[in-house]
């Protein structure tokens, strides 16, 4: 199962981080070590949203949009107008304010010494990148219809849709999902839930880092400002 530095590096046939380079202007050095130091905030953002159902959702339903999932094989789409606003978008379902996405890129300039307006450009691109490659994941495992069907019963707001679910709303829901992806749990055992989230979150990791990232101190300050709102 993919981590989120594999789903960048493996994105756009393995060109993804070539690409970035050639878009910004930026050595393929340099867009490394962007990307690098921008995965910890996402993994810590996304891990958060799967401690509340509500947020997940949404985030399981951007994985499905179609820009985001050509994102993850198009470079010309990753960088197009409709994937950066929905990038913003999804910044600001996994952060929850502009005012914190601008914080952490402050921190992965401190770390890069690229420009934080740089970064800032970088980082919505790079987050259509990930949910694409989440859902390019699921659906080479052969769950992509369930999926699809809580996606569209997110979106519709009527979660007792999705096919096989107890009605007991989002969170039977999940623990339907996750028992299905990584279990077998039976239809509306949410006790299942913890577990399936755990499994989840497995996936949100950020894997293998530089020792450029993590004897930075970065993650400590995403820790802090992702709490408290300030690093």
């Amino acid at each position: 199962m993919f981590n989120l530095n594999e789903i960048v590096q493996s994105a756009q046939g393995g060109q993804a981080i070539d690409n970035l380079a050639q878009r910004f202007g930026i050595s393929p050095e340099q867009a490394n070590a962007a990307v690098q130091a921008l995965i910890p905030a996402l993994s810590a953002g996304l891990a958060k949203c799967a401690t509340d159902p509500g947020a997940l959702g949404s985030i399981i339903s951007a994985m499905t949009d179609a820009d985001h999932q050509t994102s993850f094989s198009s470079p010309a789409a990753a960088q197009s107008p409709a994937a950066v606003q929905k990038g913003n978008e999804a910044l600001t379902q996994i952060f929850g304010s502009s005012h914190i996405v601008q914080q952490l890129v402050q921190q992965a300039s401190r770390v890069t010494g690229l420009r934080p307006d740089l970064l800032a450009q970088m980082l919505p691109v790079v987050v259509s990148i990930v949910l694409g490659g989440l859902a390019t994941s699921l659906h080479n495992q052969g769950f992509g219809n369930v999926l699809s069907q809580l996606a569209s019963a997110v979106r519709q707001g009527n979660l007792s849709s999705v096919q096989g679910s107890s009605n007991t709303g989002i969170m039977g829901i999940l623990a339907n999902l996750f028992g299905s992806l990584f279990g077998g749990a039976k239809p509306g055992d949410t006790s299942s839930l913890s577990s399936g989230l755990d499994a989840l979150t497995k996936m949100f990791q950020p894997g293998t880092l530089p020792p450029s990232v993590t004897q930075s101190g970065l993650q400590d300050s995403i820790g802090r400002i992702l709490s408290t709102g300030r690093p």
